[in-house]
């Protein structure tokens, strides 16, 4: 009953045929039903399987009725074969790139170069469609050869391991503070505060004894007592000075001699402060390439001139609201010089 109050009076529905006369061949289905029964008594009925084969409960959903293509508006499209392409339709029917390029690398000894610029066509087409630009499809990038280290490299890293294989050094543990009396507390604090006291020693007043007057000095004291007499010709040398004799007499060694002849510079060689040719540039400076930072800076400073300003006849609203002082006025007014 349900079946034909929701299908529509257009469709007509025929009754289902009996199962004596739904098979022609009674053999066919004997045999369906042994493999039937089969496919049942090996199948294990588990009951973890069992209760997962249970649907979840869904959401309350009105039953389906399907719709009859009669009451459909549009009507189904007959697309001709020499009807004219979309561009959408072409560029979705491009495989991807990817695809394209595993494929490539597989059959490039297989076929013929003339097909192989095919294939490039077709990468081509699909790296620059509309979808792949939208997806930002990129092509794979070339593996970089690894460059093989030399011998400086080599025990450069090895200096790294080995400075990375030592133990750590644990930090130290600071100190505990000590408990100490604070300053108020102590007694010595106050006395130490106390500028420090000198004790002045009183000399006696000097006075000629007995004894001093019968003393009498001795020969070393009245030597001592003479001043000592200079020679002056002694500081009086002739010019130019004569050679001693032991430097006349002395003989040069080889080393001496050695050391005694100039230094014998060559063509190539010169002075390590001065250039052969000064103005020439070497060829690392001519190959280098300049960062970015280095032409940020090379840039000059943009400074803003404050002084310009877009209309200068423009009065600012802090002079407008202003109000003159008297001293102001007093040198606005002009000089009134006598006749």
């Amino acid at each position: 009953m349900w079946r034909k109050e929701t299908k529509p009076k257009c469709c007509e529905e025929h009754e289902p045929l009996p199962k004596q006369v739904q098979c022609f061949w009674p053999e066919v289905c004997n045999e369906l039903q042994k493999l039937k029964c089969r496919h049942v008594k090996r199948f294990v009925k588990r009951k973890r399987l069992m209760k997962l084969a249970i649907p979840l409960k869904s959401m309350k959903v009105g039953r389906f009725v399907p719709t009859c293509p009669c009451k459909l508006e549009k009507s189904i499209e007959i697309s001709r074969l020499d009807e004219r392409k979309h561009t959408r339709t072409e560029q979705l029917a491009y495989p991807k790139a990817r695809h394209l390029l595993l494929f490539k690398e597989e059959a490039r000894t297989l076929f013929d170069p003339f097909r192989n610029a095919n294939l490039n066509r077709l990468i081509r087409k699909s790296l620059f469609s509309v979808y792949s630009r939208l997806a930002n499809v990129q092509p794979p990038k070339r593996k970089k050869v690894i460059h093989k280290w030399d011998r400086k490299e080599w025990a450069y890293h090895t200096v790294k391991l080995n400075k990375l294989a030592k133990p750590k050094k644990p930090k130290k543990i600071p100190k505990e503070p000590s408990k100490r009396m604070p300053l108020k507390s102590m007694k010595r604090f106050k006395y130490l505060a106390e500028p420090k006291k000198y004790e002045l020693l009183e000399k006696p007043e000097w006075t000629l004894t007995d004894a001093m007057y019968r003393y009498k000095a001795s020969q070393r004291l009245v030597k001592l007592s003479q001043p000592v007499k200079f020679d002056a010709t002694k500081f009086i040398r002739p010019i130019p000075e004569p050679i001693p004799e032991n430097v006349l007499k002395a003989v040069a060694t080889a080393r001496t001699k050695s050391l005694a002849h100039p230094t014998s510079r060559g063509t190539k060689s010169a002075l390590a402060d001065v250039k052969e040719n000064p103005f020439s540039v070497s060829p690392l400076a001519i190959k280098y390439r300049a960062t970015k930072r280095i032409k940020d800076l090379a840039e000059p400073r943009e400074y803003e001139n404050k002084h310009i300003r877009d209309n200068p006849y423009l009065i600012s609203p802090a002079a407008l609201t202003a109000k003159a002082s008297p001293r102001t006025i007093s040198l606005a007014k002009p000089k009134v010089r006598a006749k």
